[in-house]
């Protein structure tokens, strides 16, 4: 049992090459360097090995009957699962359009053929040591990243917390963008950037004080005046950002109040002067805070919502973006009910204590 589990610990090599003669050497030589090794013929026979056990390194022919060197590279780098597989050609291929070709299809590697057998444990050790090095430094990198998106994430449910307490509106507001922002032909990298950095539309209200923020009656224009300040307090906080993540929602937060006619806060930046992500989370913030209950108002249906988005098109939103959003109405109302609000707002858990309060005294 515990030869077998020794066995098992060995790094696994596939050695894939149709010529009986050059495997046989390769597999004498990692064996006795320490590896546990399989063989197939070509590449069809090889990728059959590789779904039932996946090998920690892949060591084959260019050349080859079925499916040869290239087309096996290629479809291992297909299947996200393989990402990283280790694949080294062993080759005798000397040109330059074949070595362009395989670097560009994701080989990790070359050995020259004649192989030097007395050699070949020691450079396949060494590329599985660089191997797993560089997935080490790749899997702390996506958690530094995941980890990164969660404090944006967390930052602007904070400012949404002010006076909501659930923070599901900045949930939906970044759907919704991402949305739009794949309808208007967005790349799918800048759908995730839209998508993780629209949270932060919102970010400055924690410089809003709360007898303005919570307030329940109409703001006077002193008032308003310093609601509307949330804006550039965003930009402020997101500004001087290297990353292009904190830059998007830099932009977001700074623009997301402009108007398409040029009447918006805090520039009056008019039409396209607005950033296109800009003009996607002010349709998606507005929808979504029409149709929300806040301290100073019920929430509106989506039909009222809707004829006044359709109303303030030309004016508040870019006309093409609003037929956009009517087309896209069925998923929006899925976005809805997959983040619904729950609980009282900050500012209605107040005056409900502060009323409680006077009926005890």
């Amino acid at each position: 049992m515990n030869t077998e589990n020794n066995a098992l610990n060995k790094p696994f090599i596939l050695i894939v090459d149709d010529e009986f003669l050059q495997r046989l050497p390769m597999t004498e030589a990692l064996r006795h360097g320490g590896f546990r090794v399989a063989e197939a013929e070509d590449g069809a026979q090889a990728w059959e090995l590789i779904q039932k056990e996946t090998p920690d390194l892949v060591l084959l022919d260019v050349v080859m009957p079925v499916m040869d060197g290239f087309d096996l590279c290629l479809k291992i780098r297909q299947e996200e699962q393989f990402q990283h597989l280790p694949v080294v050609l062993a080759t005798a291929l000397d040109d330059l359009s074949s070595i362009e070709r395989a670097y560009q299809i994701g080989v990790t590697d070359f050995i020259t053929k004649p192989v030097n057998w007395g050699l070949l444990a020691y450079r396949v050790r060494y590329i599985l040591r660089a191997a797993r090095t560089s997935q080490a430094l790749a899997k702390r990198e996506l958690e530094l990243l995941d980890t990164r998106m969660e404090i944006i994430r967390r930052l602007g449910q904070a400012a949404e917390y002010r006076d909501n307490e659930t923070g599901t509106h900045v949930q939906r507001v970044s759907h919704i963008s991402a949305l739009l922002g794949r309808a208007v032909g967005l790349s799918s990298h800048d759908q995730e950037l839209l998508l993780h950095a629209t949270p932060m539309h919102d970010i400055g209200k924690i410089g809003i004080p709360d007898s303005i923020l919570l307030k329940p009656e109409k703001l006077t224009q002193e008032e308003f005046a310093i609601m509307k300040t949330h804006t550039t307090l965003g930009g402020q906080l997101l500004d001087h950002e290297p990353s292009t993540l904190l830059r998007t929602a830099h932009t977001i937060a700074l623009t997301h109040h402009e108007r398409w006619d040029g009447g918006g806060y805090p520039r009056g930046l008019r039409g396209e002067e607005i950033p296109l992500v800009g003009r996607l989370c002010s349709l998606a913030d507005v929808f979504d805070a029409l149709t929300s209950r806040r301290p100073y108002k019920p929430a509106w249906s989506v039909q009222e919502a809707v004829e006044e988005i359709q109303k303030d098109s030309g004016s508040a939103f870019e006309p093409s973006l609003v037929a956009v959003f009517l087309a896209l109405l069925p998923e929006i109302q899925k976005i809805r009910e997959s983040f619904p609000d729950q609980g009282l707002f900050r500012g209605e858990k107040i005056l409900e204590m502060a009323s409680c309060e006077g009926g005890k005294s």
